[in-house]
């Protein structure tokens, strides 16, 4: 595919960001950074972050893949994880607005997918990716304790 300049700047900011989480994931469990910003109160499985931030790790360098198809699957796990990390949020009752920073990447991945291969097929897969990441995370995420009001003192 011939390089389009938006989609290539699109690829880059996730790829960088995606860098630097994942380092914040493989380093979690020595950390613990992410378990406090979130204020999860081990909400997630232990092995979660590492695994997920070795995933990044390898949709950051996949993403400037000469190859649609493994440039399209790196866009269908930044929505997937994003769309997990919209539904994390609303899951352990953090502000609505907290799904808003996942979501931009999903907007992003919906852009890039959307240039490889329209916007009904992009929207289709979007469909998809949010299903399967409701999935998981009503399987990974274990809500706060509907007792325990202590998270919204903030």
């Amino acid at each position: 595919m011939m390089v389009i300049p938006f989609d290539y700047a699109l690829r880059v900011v996730e790829s960088m960001a995606f860098g630097i989480h994942s380092i914040l994931g493989i380093t979690e469990p020595c950390t613990g950074c992410l378990r406090r910003a979130f204020r999860d109160e081990g909400a997630m499985p232990y092995w979660f972050w590492p695994v997920a931030g070795v995933l990044l790790a390898v949709v950051a360098f996949a993403n400037f893949s000469e190859n649609d198809a493994i440039v399209l699957a790196a866009q269908a796990y930044i929505a997937a994880f994003h769309m997990g990390g919209v539904f994390y949020h609303l899951r352990l009752n953090h502000h609505p607005a907290a799904g808003f920073a996942p979501g931009v990447f999903v907007v992003f991945a919906l852009i890039v997918a959307t240039i490889r291969v329209g916007f009904l097929l992009a929207l289709l897969g979007l469909v998809v990716c949010t299903g399967v990441a409701a999935i998981l995370c009503w399987i990974l995420v274990t809500p706060p304790d509907k007792n325990d009001q202590a998270h919204l003192l903030g």
